[in-house]
Parts: C-alpha cells; structure tokens; sequence
C-alpha cells in the first residue's frame, strides 16, 4: 500500500488546458471569459480547433469590453502546446473607458406625467460624466417596456432608441424617447365559472371598467381570489387581442378547491398528555360562500367538540360573521368544569394589519373549585384586537404578536354574576444571529369582580404549564382556599424570557427563565420556573422539549414539558 502511494505521488500531475488573462480587473475578466470561445475547449482538443479559437479570441475579447465600455483595447495574444495540452495568455490593455457625454432620455405622451414612468426615469438614467455601460441603457430600456404593459400603454413605442459611440474622443451620447400614446382603461371583468355567486367572486375584485388600466391591480386580484381559500385554479388575464376603443377586457377562469376536507391527527403535550383530533370543513356549503368547520378533541385533561360557521359580509376579504357552539370537558390537579357555550362574532380587518372581533357567547358551566359545586350562566358581550407581525409565518426571524380583550356580563343581561375584565398578551421574537434568537412573552388579566367564587373557572386565572410557567403543573398557580386547594385568581402576569442557539443544522438549544402568578391582591407571590431545552425546527413547525424546575417551591423536582407550535 505504502509503495503504491508513493509511486502516484511521484506521478506528474494532470495537464490542463489554460487561458490566461493579464492586465484586466475582476469584473472585466468575468465577462471576457464568458464572451472567448476558446475557455471551453478541453485540453485534448484537435490543434486546428484550437488555433481557430484562438484566432476569434481577441475580436470576441473586444465584442465583450465594449459593453462595459472600453472601445479600444490592445491586445496581445500568445499560444503554445506542451505535452499534448495548450495554453493561451491573452494580454489585454483595456484603454480608457468611453464615458457618456449627452444623455436624451424622455418619455412623451400622456404617460409624462404618469409616475411610475418618472420612477423608472429617476431610477435608472444614465448620468452624463459616468463610465458607458450597455447593460444600464438595455436595463432602463426594457423597464420602460414593462411599465407600459403593467399600465396599459398599450400602443407605447420608442420613437428614438440607440447609443452613438465616438471611440476616438472616448465619449457616447444615449438617445432614449419613448412615446406613450394613450392609457387603456379596464373592458368587461368576465367570470368563467358556475359554482359561486358571481357577486361573490366579484367582491374580491377591485377592477371596474373604466378605471385606468393596472397590472398591479390585476396582479392583487389574483392574490385575493387565491387568499379567499375557495379555488384550486385561478387565472386573471387580459386579453389585449379583444381591446377595442382602448378598453382592455380581463377574463378570470376559475376551478373550485375540493369542496370537503377531512382530518385527523395525534400528538402530545405536557399539559393535555396524549390527544387526538378529528375535523371537518366544508369549504363551500352553498353559492355564496357560507362554510362550516367542525373538531373534535380528545386527551385526558381537556376534551370536547365544537363547530362554527362563517358568513362573508359585503368585503369577504376583511368581514365575516361567524355563529360558534362548543361543549367542552375540562378536568385539571385544580378544578373540574363542563361547559356549553353558543355565541356569534364579528371580525374585520382594519387597517395596519389589526383583527377586531365583536362578539358575544352565552355560557353555561357546571364546575368543581376546590371545596365548591356550582354552575353559572353568562351572557358575555366582548371586543377583541389582534395584530401579528412578522417577516415569514412559520419561522420567523423577527416579530412580534399582540392582541386585547375586553369582556364582562351583567345580572341585568340575565347573567348569574356581574363583572369586567381586561386580557391581554404580547410575544415578541428578534433573532440576533444566524444562530441565535431572543424570545419574550407575556401575559396580563384584570377582573373588577367582588367574589371571584362566583365566577366558573372559564373565566378566572390560573398559571403554570407549557404556555406559563413552567416547572409547574398546568394551572396549578393561583391563590387558595383554606384547605390548600388552588382556586384561581382574579389577576394574572406573567412574564417569559428565553435564548436559543443553534446547536447543528435545525436542532437548538435553549435556556429561560419564566415568572409570574396568578392573585387577587396587589400582594403577589410570584412564581419562578427555569430550565434548558431543546428545539427542533420540523417541516410543520417547531417541536419543543423541556427541562424544567421551579425555582421557589419546597418540591424542586424537575418537570418535562412538550408541546409543538409556532412561536408567534
């Protein structure tokens, strides 16, 4: 083995064919390469073959300066064969740059003072005094073009388009005029479809006839069609072939998604233990749009069913109605609870990005707190605001998530108790290297309530577990009766702070620190839980895993937490 190698290290190395540029910068080389024919011959290649590359090289080593603007280069080539391979050196000189000495750049027509044309102008002309560059007045030039066909120029022709280049003086002039002629405007939006109502469809539309033509407008027509969630083929095209008297028509054909969807699926977390889920969604239950999704949940602490059906309103992008029923199950270390609730929402999208909800439930629990059975009945108005930001859904590497809500009832409504509270929650994410993001969280609760043991546990505060504290059971942090039994609070903060760190490819490390309780005085005791983990960045979001202790508690016993979902 040992003799072997040494006699293929003594062996001369491969030869390889060659071609040497001298006297060029980078970015000159780079295109004179790409442009000379003879780089790519191997080096075995018939002689012939070779010095005839060799003879074109330096009229295509010229055809490759003169875009970035050196019109008289002098250049010296050398060829040579050695041991069956041949190497060339190309020696070039590339002289001075042509510079652009008088710039006639203009758009004419009604599309002057259009400013989307003025923004491709302001962007991308050609400076007199600069170095000649042929790509910026091809680039300016096909930009033109496009903003034509985007803003329904449709008629839009250079009347002047050339570069006179003077070599001898080292100076060009740019001529660019493109007449706009005059702007088309939107024909007849055609429907090719039977499966909705045509004003549906229309709704999420922004084109009428007449208005301007805009590609843009037409581009966010077929975003909104693909967000509304009922096709599973969509095509948006104007047909220029049909313009007449300057109307361009825009035919939409649609294919309706697979109207049933059904699913089913496991996991676990710490806080449920092993749960299963079933649903059902009906993505079309009649022409106008209506839709109904049911689910239902099984695991040893919370299960139940529930269905909600939903309305679009007059903008199906941002308003729908939704009319929601529930029965749930509930048995945790701290209370018991079976409740039914029906209710209805109004939610629209307002502008920067916020989600408000109006909405009002009616409640009926049958509970167990602590020493206490009861049951109650709420009629519960609410007004809820969400707002998510983040620059990409499943991970993101910066954002942020807050949403308010405030809620209450009164005997006067038929409610078996009175009070008002305020929740609120904030989840704000920064990533500070490739490898390593800051997560924060936090979450607040404000009753105005007398005697919180009117309440069901629905509607009262608890902490610990995988979404609060962790090191502790799931809500079982809160204030306590005289027997020791955990029975809620009227308040709640809490508050989270945790570092991960990429430990190899989508696997990372995390440590955190987590504190807060739930209370009914200002007098609070709060609870610390701090730990390690781990994450794994899956393909449908992170799967997450604990080691956790609390901090101020006799029994510091460490405790695992599981759960999956996104971090926002």
């Amino acid at each position: 083995m040992r003799k072997a190698l040494t006699i293929i290290l003594l062996l001369p190395a491969a030869a390889a064919a060659e071609l040497r540029l001298e006297g060029l910068g980078e970015d000159l080389a780079r295109n004179v390469r790409a442009y000379v024919e003879l780089a790519e011959e191997p080096c075995d290649a018939e002689p012939w073959r070779v010095r005839r590359r060799f003879r074109e090289a330096p009229k295509q080593a010229r055809e490759a300066l003169e875009p970035l603007g050196y019109y008289d280069p002098i250049i010296t080539p050398e060829l040579s064969f050695d041991a069956g391979c041949w190497n060339a050196i190309l020696r070039i000189d590339p002289g001075q740059p042509v510079l652009v000495r008088n710039v006639d750049v203009s758009v004419t027509g009604p599309g002057a003072d259009d400013p989307e044309f003025r923004s491709v102008l302001a962007a991308g002309k050609p400076v007199a005094g600069s170095p000649l560059r042929h790509r910026v007045y091809d680039s300016l030039k096909e930009n033109l073009q496009i903003t034509a066909i985007e803003r329904g120029y449709v008629d839009a022709e250079f009347s002047a388009a050339r570069i006179d280049v003077w070599p001898e003086e080292q100076s060009a002039d740019i001529t660019l005029n493109y007449a706009s002629g005059p702007r088309y405007e939107f024909g007849e939006i055609r429907q090719e479809q039977a499966f909705l109502n045509p004003a549906l469809v229309a709704a999420y539309i922004d084109l009428e006839p007449g208005q301007p033509y805009d590609g843009k407008a037409v581009a966010k027509a077929y975003r909104d069609l693909a967000n509304s969630g009922y096709f599973g083929r969509i095509d948006v095209s104007p047909d220029y072939a049909a313009a007449a008297d300057r109307r361009i028509p825009v035919v939409i054909t649609l294919e309706p998604a697979a109207r049933i969807e059904y699913t089913v699926g496991a996991g676990f977390a710490t806080d449920t233990g092993p749960r299963l889920r079933a649903g059902l969604r009906n993505r079309r239950v009649n022409m106008r749009g209506h839709r109904l999704n049911a689910e239902l949940r099984l695991s040893e602490v919370q299960s139940g069913i529930a269905a909600e059906y939903r309305i679009p309103l007059k903008n199906p992008r941002t308003e729908w109605m939704t009319y929601t029923a529930a029965v749930d199950v509930e048995d945790t270390d701290t209370f018991a609870s079976d409740s039914l609730r029906v209710g209805f929402k109004r939610s629209r999208q307002l502008t920067r990005g916020w989600l408000r909800t109006l909405s009002a439930d009616v409640n009926y629990d049958r509970f167990t707190v602590g020493e206490v059975r009861d049951n109650s009945l709420l009629f519960m108005p609410a007004i809820t605001l969400d707002k998510k930001k983040a620059d990409a859904d499943l991970y993101p590497t910066r954002g942020w998530r807050l949403g308010v809500t405030l809620r209450g009832t009164d005997e006067a409504l038929g409610s078996t108790t009175s009070f008002v509270q305020l929740l609120g929650h904030l989840r704000w994410l920064r990533q500070l290297s490739t490898d390593s993001t800051v997560l924060f969280r936090t979450q607040i609760g404000i009753t105005e309530k007398d005697e919180i043991a009117e309440l069901p546990p629905s509607v009262r505060f608890f902490a610990g577990g995988d979404d609060s504290i962790r090191g502790y059971g799931y809500q079982t942090l809160g204030p306590t009766d005289a027997d020791g039994n955990v029975i809620g609070g009227s308040n709640l903060l809490v508050a989270s702070l945790e570092y991960e760190h990429r430990i190899r490819g989508n696997l990372f490390g995390a440590v955190f620190v987590d504190a807060g309780n739930a209370f009914d005085t200002i007098d609070v005791d709060p609870a610390i839980g701090t730990g390690i983990g781990i994450k794994w960045r899956s393909p449908v979001g992170p799967v997450r895993f604990y080691l956790a202790h609390p901090v101020n508690q006799i029994d510091r016993s460490v405790r695992i937490h599981i759960s999956v979902g996104g971090q926002l």
